[in-house]
Protein backbone atom coordinates (compact mmCIF):
# COMPACT_ATOMS: atom_id res chain seq x y z
CA UNK A 1 0.00 0.00 0.00
CA UNK A 2 2.84 2.37 0.82
CA UNK A 3 4.49 1.76 -2.55
CA UNK A 4 1.13 2.28 -4.30
CA UNK A 5 0.61 5.57 -2.45
CA UNK A 6 4.12 6.76 -3.32
CA UNK A 7 3.54 5.80 -6.98
CA UNK A 8 0.29 7.77 -7.15
CA UNK A 9 1.86 10.84 -5.57
CA UNK A 10 4.83 10.60 -7.94
CA UNK A 11 2.57 10.33 -10.99
CA UNK A 12 0.58 13.38 -9.90
CA UNK A 13 3.71 15.43 -9.33
CA UNK A 14 5.21 14.31 -12.65
CA UNK A 15 2.03 15.20 -14.54
CA UNK A 16 1.78 18.58 -12.84
CA UNK A 17 5.41 19.35 -13.67
CA UNK A 18 4.98 18.43 -17.34
CA UNK A 19 1.83 20.53 -17.56
CA UNK A 20 3.66 23.44 -15.90
CA UNK A 21 6.36 23.34 -18.58
CA UNK A 22 3.92 22.94 -21.50
CA UNK A 23 1.80 25.85 -20.30
CA UNK A 24 4.79 28.16 -20.53
CA UNK A 25 5.99 28.09 -16.95
CA UNK A 26 9.57 27.89 -15.74
CA UNK A 27 11.31 25.30 -17.95
CA UNK A 28 13.01 23.74 -14.88
CA UNK A 29 16.29 23.49 -16.75
CA UNK A 30 17.63 20.10 -17.87
CA UNK A 31 15.19 18.37 -15.51
CA UNK A 32 12.26 19.89 -17.42
CA UNK A 33 13.68 18.72 -20.76
CA UNK A 34 14.04 15.18 -19.41
CA UNK A 35 10.43 15.18 -18.18
CA UNK A 36 9.15 16.28 -21.60
CA UNK A 37 11.12 13.54 -23.35
CA UNK A 38 9.71 10.94 -20.97
CA UNK A 39 6.17 12.26 -21.47
CA UNK A 40 6.62 12.17 -25.25
CA UNK A 41 7.94 8.60 -25.30
CA UNK A 42 4.54 6.87 -25.84
CA UNK A 43 3.79 9.04 -28.90
CA UNK A 44 7.19 8.20 -30.38
CA UNK A 45 6.48 4.50 -29.88
CA UNK A 46 3.16 4.97 -31.71
CA UNK A 47 4.95 6.63 -34.60
CA UNK A 48 7.37 3.73 -34.92
CA UNK A 49 4.77 0.98 -34.80
CA UNK A 50 1.78 2.89 -36.26
CA UNK A 51 -0.43 1.76 -33.41
CA UNK A 52 -4.10 2.17 -34.34
CA UNK A 53 -7.27 0.12 -34.49
CA UNK A 54 -8.70 1.46 -37.78
CA UNK A 55 -11.81 2.00 -35.67
CA UNK A 56 -12.45 5.38 -37.23
CA UNK A 57 -12.27 4.12 -40.80
CA UNK A 58 -13.71 0.61 -40.99
CA UNK A 59 -17.33 -0.47 -40.54
CA UNK A 60 -18.86 -3.89 -40.07
CA UNK A 61 -20.41 -4.75 -43.40
CA UNK A 62 -24.22 -4.53 -43.46
CA UNK A 63 -24.39 -5.02 -47.21
CA UNK A 64 -23.34 -8.59 -47.92
CA UNK A 65 -24.50 -8.56 -51.56
CA UNK A 66 -22.82 -5.27 -52.48
CA UNK A 67 -19.23 -4.91 -53.73
CA UNK A 68 -18.16 -1.75 -55.53
CA UNK A 69 -21.09 -0.73 -57.72
CA UNK A 70 -22.21 -4.33 -58.18
CA UNK A 71 -25.19 -5.80 -56.34
CA UNK A 72 -25.64 -9.57 -56.36
CA UNK A 73 -22.83 -9.65 -58.92
CA UNK A 74 -24.75 -7.41 -61.34
CA UNK A 75 -24.19 -3.81 -62.39
CA UNK A 76 -27.34 -1.66 -62.08
CA UNK A 77 -28.36 0.19 -65.24
CA UNK A 78 -28.20 3.47 -63.33
CA UNK A 79 -24.44 3.18 -63.08
CA UNK A 80 -23.94 3.01 -66.85
CA UNK A 81 -26.29 5.97 -67.29
CA UNK A 82 -24.43 8.18 -64.83
CA UNK A 83 -21.90 10.51 -66.47
CA UNK A 84 -20.63 11.89 -63.17
CA UNK A 85 -17.66 11.09 -60.95
CA UNK A 86 -17.25 9.85 -57.39
CA UNK A 87 -14.53 11.56 -55.36
CA UNK A 88 -14.14 8.81 -52.81
CA UNK A 89 -12.37 9.41 -49.50
CA UNK A 90 -11.97 6.15 -47.61
CA UNK A 91 -9.56 3.59 -46.16
CA UNK A 92 -7.23 1.49 -48.33
CA UNK A 93 -6.55 -1.73 -46.43
CA UNK A 94 -3.57 -2.69 -48.60
CA UNK A 95 -1.87 0.65 -47.96
CA UNK A 96 -3.03 0.73 -44.31
CA UNK A 97 -4.11 4.34 -44.70
CA UNK A 98 -6.78 6.64 -46.09
CA UNK A 99 -6.69 7.62 -49.75
CA UNK A 100 -8.81 9.65 -52.15
CA UNK A 101 -9.85 8.22 -55.50
CA UNK A 102 -11.54 9.86 -58.49
CA UNK A 103 -13.81 7.21 -59.99
CA UNK A 104 -15.62 7.53 -63.32
CA UNK A 105 -19.01 6.08 -62.45
CA UNK A 106 -20.22 4.74 -65.80
CA UNK A 107 -16.98 2.82 -66.41
CA UNK A 108 -16.18 2.14 -62.72
CA UNK A 109 -12.58 3.13 -63.48
CA UNK A 110 -10.33 4.79 -60.92
CA UNK A 111 -8.78 7.66 -62.87
CA UNK A 112 -6.49 8.92 -60.13
CA UNK A 113 -5.56 8.25 -56.52
CA UNK A 114 -4.07 10.52 -53.87
CA UNK A 115 -2.21 8.69 -51.08
CA UNK A 116 -0.37 11.27 -48.93
CA UNK A 117 2.51 10.53 -46.60
CA UNK A 118 0.68 10.44 -43.25
CA UNK A 119 3.90 10.63 -41.23
CA UNK A 120 4.88 13.81 -43.09
CA UNK A 121 1.46 15.33 -42.34
CA UNK A 122 1.78 14.40 -38.67
CA UNK A 123 5.17 16.09 -38.53
CA UNK A 124 3.52 19.38 -39.54
CA UNK A 125 1.27 19.42 -36.47
CA UNK A 126 2.35 20.98 -33.20
CA UNK A 127 0.71 20.59 -29.83
CA UNK A 128 -0.33 24.23 -29.76
CA UNK A 129 -3.98 24.10 -28.75
CA UNK A 130 -5.86 22.43 -25.96
CA UNK A 131 -8.10 20.23 -28.12
CA UNK A 132 -5.45 19.70 -30.80
CA UNK A 133 -3.37 16.62 -31.37
CA UNK A 134 0.22 16.34 -32.53
CA UNK A 135 -0.17 12.79 -33.81
CA UNK A 136 -2.84 10.56 -35.33
CA UNK A 137 -1.96 6.95 -36.09
CA UNK A 138 -1.73 6.30 -39.82
CA UNK A 139 -4.54 3.76 -39.62
CA UNK A 140 -6.89 6.35 -38.09
CA UNK A 141 -5.85 9.45 -40.05
CA UNK A 142 -8.88 10.42 -42.13
CA UNK A 143 -8.86 12.67 -45.21
CA UNK A 144 -12.06 14.51 -44.35
CA UNK A 145 -14.31 16.00 -47.04
CA UNK A 146 -11.63 16.51 -49.74
CA UNK A 147 -12.21 19.74 -51.65
CA UNK A 148 -11.09 19.67 -55.31
CA UNK A 149 -8.77 22.41 -56.55
CA UNK A 150 -8.41 23.58 -60.15
CA UNK A 151 -4.76 22.49 -60.22
CA UNK A 152 -5.67 18.88 -59.49
CA UNK A 153 -4.94 19.09 -55.78
CA UNK A 154 -7.20 18.61 -52.75
CA UNK A 155 -7.80 20.42 -49.46
CA UNK A 156 -8.89 18.37 -46.44
CA UNK A 157 -8.73 18.21 -42.66
CA UNK A 158 -8.34 15.38 -40.18
CA UNK A 159 -9.61 16.92 -36.95
CA UNK A 160 -6.29 18.68 -36.45
CA UNK A 161 -4.66 20.87 -39.11
CA UNK A 162 -5.98 21.90 -42.50
CA UNK A 163 -3.94 20.37 -45.32
CA UNK A 164 -3.59 20.82 -49.05
CA UNK A 165 -1.90 18.35 -51.39
CA UNK A 166 -1.06 18.59 -55.06
CA UNK A 167 -1.91 16.14 -57.81
CA UNK A 168 0.88 13.80 -56.67
CA UNK A 169 -0.31 13.93 -53.03
CA UNK A 170 2.64 16.09 -51.95
CA UNK A 171 1.81 18.57 -49.23
CA UNK A 172 1.59 22.21 -50.40
CA UNK A 173 -0.65 23.81 -47.75
CA UNK A 174 -0.86 23.59 -43.98
CA UNK A 175 -2.76 25.67 -41.45
CA UNK A 176 -2.11 24.77 -37.82
CA UNK A 177 -5.10 24.48 -35.51
CA UNK A 178 -8.13 22.29 -34.89
CA UNK A 179 -10.18 22.08 -38.09
CA UNK A 180 -12.94 19.54 -38.52
CA UNK A 181 -15.87 18.33 -40.61
CA UNK A 182 -16.73 20.19 -43.85
CA UNK A 183 -14.56 22.10 -46.33
CA UNK A 184 -16.27 24.37 -48.87
CA UNK A 185 -15.37 27.18 -51.27
CA UNK A 186 -17.12 30.55 -51.30
CA UNK A 187 -17.77 32.77 -54.34
CA UNK A 188 -14.30 34.31 -54.00
CA UNK A 189 -12.44 30.99 -53.90
CA UNK A 190 -11.75 31.07 -50.14
CA UNK A 191 -12.16 27.98 -47.95
CA UNK A 192 -14.68 27.84 -45.10
CA UNK A 193 -14.19 25.13 -42.47
CA UNK A 194 -15.29 24.58 -38.84
CA UNK A 195 -12.61 25.10 -36.21
CA UNK A 196 -12.15 25.60 -32.45
CA UNK A 197 -11.38 28.87 -30.63
CA UNK A 198 -8.77 29.19 -27.88
CA UNK A 199 -9.02 30.50 -25.25
CA UNK A 200 -12.73 29.96 -24.61
CA UNK A 201 -15.06 32.87 -25.32
CA UNK A 202 -16.91 32.83 -21.99
CA UNK A 203 -14.58 31.81 -19.18
CA UNK A 204 -17.28 32.34 -16.54
CA UNK A 205 -18.97 29.08 -17.57
CA UNK A 206 -15.77 27.03 -17.53
CA UNK A 207 -14.04 25.24 -20.35
CA UNK A 208 -16.07 23.95 -23.27
CA UNK A 209 -15.43 23.10 -26.91
CA UNK A 210 -15.77 26.56 -28.41
CA UNK A 211 -16.52 25.77 -32.05
CA UNK A 212 -15.97 28.49 -34.61
CA UNK A 213 -16.20 29.29 -38.31
CA UNK A 214 -12.99 30.06 -40.21
CA UNK A 215 -12.31 31.51 -43.66
CA UNK A 216 -8.93 30.65 -45.15
CA UNK A 217 -7.37 31.95 -48.36
CA UNK A 218 -6.09 29.55 -51.05
CA UNK A 219 -2.56 30.31 -49.79
CA UNK A 220 -3.42 29.35 -46.20
CA UNK A 221 -3.96 32.77 -44.60
CA UNK A 222 -6.69 32.91 -41.93
CA UNK A 223 -8.97 35.75 -43.10
CA UNK A 224 -11.83 35.43 -40.60
CA UNK A 225 -12.52 33.44 -37.44
CA UNK A 226 -15.53 33.77 -35.16
CA UNK A 227 -16.83 31.72 -32.24
CA UNK A 228 -20.32 30.27 -32.67
CA UNK A 229 -20.96 30.96 -28.98
CA UNK A 230 -20.19 34.64 -29.56
CA UNK A 231 -22.43 34.74 -32.63
CA UNK A 232 -25.35 33.29 -30.66
CA UNK A 233 -24.89 35.54 -27.63
CA UNK A 234 -24.37 38.71 -29.69
CA UNK A 235 -27.56 37.98 -31.68
CA UNK A 236 -29.81 37.28 -28.68
CA UNK A 237 -29.73 33.48 -28.83
CA UNK A 238 -27.65 32.70 -25.75
CA UNK A 239 -30.37 30.27 -24.60
CA UNK A 240 -29.05 27.84 -27.20
CA UNK A 241 -25.82 27.67 -25.23
CA UNK A 242 -27.56 26.21 -22.18
CA UNK A 243 -26.92 22.52 -21.52
CA UNK A 244 -28.31 20.18 -18.89
CA UNK A 245 -25.06 19.57 -17.03
CA UNK A 246 -21.42 20.59 -16.88
CA UNK A 247 -20.52 17.19 -18.35
CA UNK A 248 -21.55 18.44 -21.81
CA UNK A 249 -18.32 20.07 -22.99
CA UNK A 250 -19.47 20.26 -26.64
CA UNK A 251 -22.72 22.28 -26.60
CA UNK A 252 -22.67 23.40 -30.26
CA UNK A 253 -20.76 20.91 -32.44
CA UNK A 254 -20.81 22.75 -35.75
CA UNK A 255 -20.36 20.27 -38.59
CA UNK A 256 -21.12 22.09 -41.83
CA UNK A 257 -20.57 25.54 -43.31
CA UNK A 258 -22.22 26.13 -46.67
CA UNK A 259 -21.44 29.48 -48.35
CA UNK A 260 -24.04 31.13 -50.59
CA UNK A 261 -22.62 31.44 -54.11
CA UNK A 262 -25.47 33.55 -55.54
CA UNK A 263 -27.86 36.30 -54.42
CA UNK A 264 -31.55 35.73 -53.77
CA UNK A 265 -34.41 37.45 -51.96
CA UNK A 266 -33.43 35.53 -48.81
CA UNK A 267 -29.61 35.59 -48.81
CA UNK A 268 -26.63 37.27 -50.46
CA UNK A 269 -23.35 35.93 -51.80
CA UNK A 270 -21.04 35.37 -48.84
CA UNK A 271 -23.81 34.48 -46.39
CA UNK A 272 -23.37 31.14 -44.61
CA UNK A 273 -25.64 28.25 -43.74
CA UNK A 274 -24.42 26.77 -40.44
CA UNK A 275 -25.30 23.41 -38.88
CA UNK A 276 -25.28 23.34 -35.07
CA UNK A 277 -25.64 19.60 -34.56
CA UNK A 278 -26.02 19.36 -30.78
CA UNK A 279 -28.69 22.07 -30.86
CA UNK A 280 -30.54 20.43 -33.82
CA UNK A 281 -30.42 23.96 -35.23
CA UNK A 282 -29.68 25.46 -38.64
CA UNK A 283 -29.04 29.16 -39.16
CA UNK A 284 -28.30 31.64 -41.92
CA UNK A 285 -25.51 34.01 -40.91
CA UNK A 286 -23.98 37.11 -42.54
CA UNK A 287 -20.31 37.45 -41.51
CA UNK A 288 -20.00 40.96 -42.94
CA UNK A 289 -22.50 42.34 -40.40
CA UNK A 290 -22.33 39.61 -37.71
CA UNK A 291 -26.08 39.08 -38.04
CA UNK A 292 -28.13 35.88 -37.83
CA UNK A 293 -30.68 36.35 -40.64
CA UNK A 294 -32.71 33.22 -39.89
CA UNK A 295 -32.59 30.35 -37.42
CA UNK A 296 -34.67 27.19 -37.05
CA UNK A 297 -34.52 24.26 -34.63
CA UNK A 298 -35.92 20.97 -36.03
CA UNK A 299 -37.78 19.03 -37.29
CA UNK A 300 -34.34 17.59 -38.14
CA UNK A 301 -32.39 16.13 -35.22
CA UNK A 302 -28.58 16.10 -34.84
CA UNK A 303 -28.27 17.00 -38.52
CA UNK A 304 -25.35 17.15 -40.97
CA UNK A 305 -24.89 18.63 -44.45
CA UNK A 306 -26.70 21.76 -45.58
CA UNK A 307 -27.18 22.84 -49.18
CA UNK A 308 -28.65 25.76 -51.11
CA UNK A 309 -31.05 24.05 -53.53
CA UNK A 310 -32.63 26.94 -55.44
CA UNK A 311 -33.21 30.66 -54.86
CA UNK A 312 -35.59 30.06 -51.94
CA UNK A 313 -34.95 26.48 -50.73
CA UNK A 314 -32.29 24.75 -48.63
CA UNK A 315 -31.81 21.07 -47.74
CA UNK A 316 -30.83 19.52 -44.40
CA UNK A 317 -29.58 15.96 -43.88
CA UNK A 318 -31.22 14.89 -40.62
CA UNK A 319 -29.53 12.02 -38.79
CA UNK A 320 -32.55 12.06 -36.47
CA UNK A 321 -30.92 10.43 -33.48
CA UNK A 322 -31.43 10.77 -29.74
CA UNK A 323 -29.07 9.25 -27.18
CA UNK A 324 -27.26 7.51 -30.02
CA UNK A 325 -30.39 5.81 -31.40
CA UNK A 326 -32.41 6.50 -34.54
CA UNK A 327 -35.65 8.26 -33.64
CA UNK A 328 -37.53 7.07 -36.77
CA UNK A 329 -35.35 4.10 -37.69
CA UNK A 330 -33.67 5.93 -40.59
CA UNK A 331 -32.13 9.23 -41.69
CA UNK A 332 -34.05 11.80 -43.72
CA UNK A 333 -33.43 14.86 -45.89
CA UNK A 334 -35.58 17.93 -45.27
CA UNK A 335 -36.24 20.75 -47.73
CA UNK A 336 -37.09 24.09 -46.13
CA UNK A 337 -38.74 26.72 -48.36
CA UNK A 338 -38.14 30.32 -47.24
CA UNK A 339 -40.98 31.51 -49.47
CA UNK A 340 -43.66 29.32 -47.88
CA UNK A 341 -42.01 28.61 -44.49
CA UNK A 342 -42.78 24.93 -45.04
CA UNK A 343 -40.72 21.73 -44.81
CA UNK A 344 -40.91 18.84 -47.30
CA UNK A 345 -39.48 15.33 -47.00
CA UNK A 346 -39.50 13.98 -50.58
CA UNK A 347 -36.96 11.20 -50.00
CA UNK A 348 -38.29 9.79 -46.74
CA UNK A 349 -39.88 6.72 -48.35
CA UNK A 350 -36.79 5.66 -50.30
CA UNK A 351 -34.46 6.34 -47.35
CA UNK A 352 -36.67 4.24 -45.10
CA UNK A 353 -36.82 1.48 -47.72
CA UNK A 354 -33.04 1.48 -48.13
CA UNK A 355 -32.43 1.71 -44.37
CA UNK A 356 -30.10 4.71 -44.57
CA UNK A 357 -28.85 4.76 -40.98
CA UNK A 358 -25.67 6.73 -40.40
CA UNK A 359 -25.64 7.94 -36.80
CA UNK A 360 -22.92 10.54 -36.35
CA UNK A 361 -22.00 11.63 -39.89
CA UNK A 362 -23.53 11.68 -43.35
CA UNK A 363 -24.19 13.78 -46.44
CA UNK A 364 -27.25 14.28 -48.63
CA UNK A 365 -26.62 16.43 -51.72
CA UNK A 366 -29.52 17.28 -54.07
CA UNK A 367 -28.53 16.94 -57.74
CA UNK A 368 -29.76 19.15 -60.57
CA UNK A 369 -32.02 16.47 -62.08
CA UNK A 370 -33.92 15.91 -58.82
CA UNK A 371 -31.88 12.92 -57.63
CA UNK A 372 -30.13 12.79 -54.27
CA UNK A 373 -26.51 11.77 -53.61
CA UNK A 374 -26.20 10.12 -50.16
CA UNK A 375 -23.00 9.44 -48.23
CA UNK A 376 -23.97 6.98 -45.49
CA UNK A 377 -20.60 7.62 -43.88
CA UNK A 378 -20.66 5.45 -40.76
CA UNK A 379 -21.77 2.40 -42.73
CA UNK A 380 -19.55 2.99 -45.75
CA UNK A 381 -22.34 3.03 -48.33
CA UNK A 382 -22.87 5.67 -51.02
CA UNK A 383 -26.12 5.91 -53.00
CA UNK A 384 -27.79 7.85 -55.77
CA UNK A 385 -31.56 7.81 -55.46
CA UNK A 386 -34.65 9.49 -56.84
CA UNK A 387 -37.75 9.95 -54.70
CA UNK A 388 -38.93 6.44 -55.53
CA UNK A 389 -35.99 4.33 -56.76
CA UNK A 390 -32.32 3.57 -56.25
CA UNK A 391 -30.12 4.40 -59.23
CA UNK A 392 -26.99 2.80 -57.73
CA UNK A 393 -25.17 1.92 -54.53
CA UNK A 394 -21.44 1.68 -53.82
CA UNK A 395 -19.21 0.28 -51.07
CA UNK A 396 -15.45 -0.12 -50.85
CA UNK A 397 -15.36 -3.67 -49.57
CA UNK A 398 -12.32 -4.88 -47.62
CA UNK A 399 -13.44 -8.47 -47.02
CA UNK A 400 -16.61 -10.43 -46.35
CA UNK A 401 -17.18 -8.77 -42.98
CA UNK A 402 -15.70 -5.28 -43.35
CA UNK A 403 -16.31 -2.15 -45.42
CA UNK A 404 -14.27 1.06 -45.54
CA UNK A 405 -16.17 4.00 -44.09
CA UNK A 406 -16.58 7.06 -46.28
CA UNK A 407 -14.93 10.24 -45.01
CA UNK A 408 -17.47 12.54 -46.68
CA UNK A 409 -17.09 11.75 -50.35
CA UNK A 410 -18.42 13.97 -53.14
CA UNK A 411 -20.35 13.58 -56.37
CA UNK A 412 -18.84 15.63 -59.20
CA UNK A 413 -20.64 16.48 -62.43
CA UNK A 414 -18.63 16.34 -65.68
CA UNK A 415 -18.38 20.16 -65.54
CA UNK A 416 -17.09 20.09 -61.95
CA UNK A 417 -14.57 17.34 -62.70
CA UNK A 418 -13.29 18.85 -65.96
CA UNK A 419 -10.60 21.19 -64.47
CA UNK A 420 -9.17 18.33 -62.44
CA UNK A 421 -9.24 15.89 -65.36
CA UNK A 422 -7.32 18.38 -67.50
CA UNK A 423 -4.48 18.30 -64.96
CA UNK A 424 -4.07 14.53 -65.26
CA UNK A 425 -2.78 14.69 -68.82
CA UNK A 426 0.94 14.07 -69.09
CA UNK A 427 1.44 13.87 -65.31
CA UNK A 428 3.35 10.94 -63.82
CA UNK A 429 3.48 10.71 -60.02
CA UNK A 430 6.04 8.40 -58.46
Amino acid sequence: MVLLFIGIIGSVLFGASVRHVLMGGDKLGAFGEIMLKIADFPSQIKKVFHIGSNGQQIANGRFENLDGFKKDGKLPAGVLADEGYLLLSSYDDEKSQATVQLIQINSQKTLHEWAPDIDALNDLNVLSEEYGSDFTAQSNFRLMHPLPQADGGLVFNSGSGLYGMNLCAENRLFVDGTFHHSNELDHQGNIWTPSVVYPHSYSQVGKFRDDAITKISPSGEVLFKKSIAEILVENGYRGLMAVASEDNKDPIHINDIQPALTDSNYWKKGDLLLSLRHRSTVMLYRPSTNKILWLKTGPWMNQHDLNFVDEHTISVFGNNIMFGKLFDGHNNVYFYDFKTNKVREPYEKIMQQMEVQTLSEGRGTPLSDGDLFIDESNNGRILRVSADEVKWEYVRRIDEERIAMSSWSRYLTPQEAAPMLAQFEGVSCK
